[in-house]
């Protein structure tokens, strides 16, 4: 074989065989400042769900037609802590599970404050 084509060969060899894979943290590994962002977006997500909700109470029967518009209203909150956590070298799609655990509890206890609103403005 030509000497120059072996050597050709063999980088071309040598390059595909180095692993080259992303590699991610774990939750585990969440430095103080990146559970500080988790526990900062999570409570300004909250209080933005319960404003937009307060905000429409007297306007809209359907509670389930108030956590919805206020999880849209307020997903901006959980977006930014999305893209924090893929810049500390997080995998996105267990982020995205992440983020979305802590919106659909949210939007959860939302619901049930709003249902319990509702029933008791019914009752009076």
């Amino acid at each position: 074989m030509h000497p120059k084509l072996c050597l050709c060969l063999a980088s071309l060899l040598s390059l595909l065989s180095l692993n080259v894979s992303a590699e991610y943290k774990t939750s585990g590994q969440m430095t103080q400042e990146e559970y500080q962002k988790v526990s900062e977006s999570s409570a300004e997500y909250n209080e933005c769900l319960n404003e937009f909700a307060m905000s429409q109470l007297q306007s809209q029967p359907d509670p389930r037609v108030i956590a919805d518009h206020a999880m849209k209203e307020c997903a901006t909150h959980l977006q930014g802590l999305y893209d924090f956590l893929l810049l500390g070298n997080y995998p996105p799609e267990s982020m995205k599970r992440f983020v979305s655990s802590i919106s659909n509890k949210s939007a959860n206890k939302l619901l049930s404050n709003v249902m319990r609103y509702k029933a008791s403005q019914s009752q009076q």
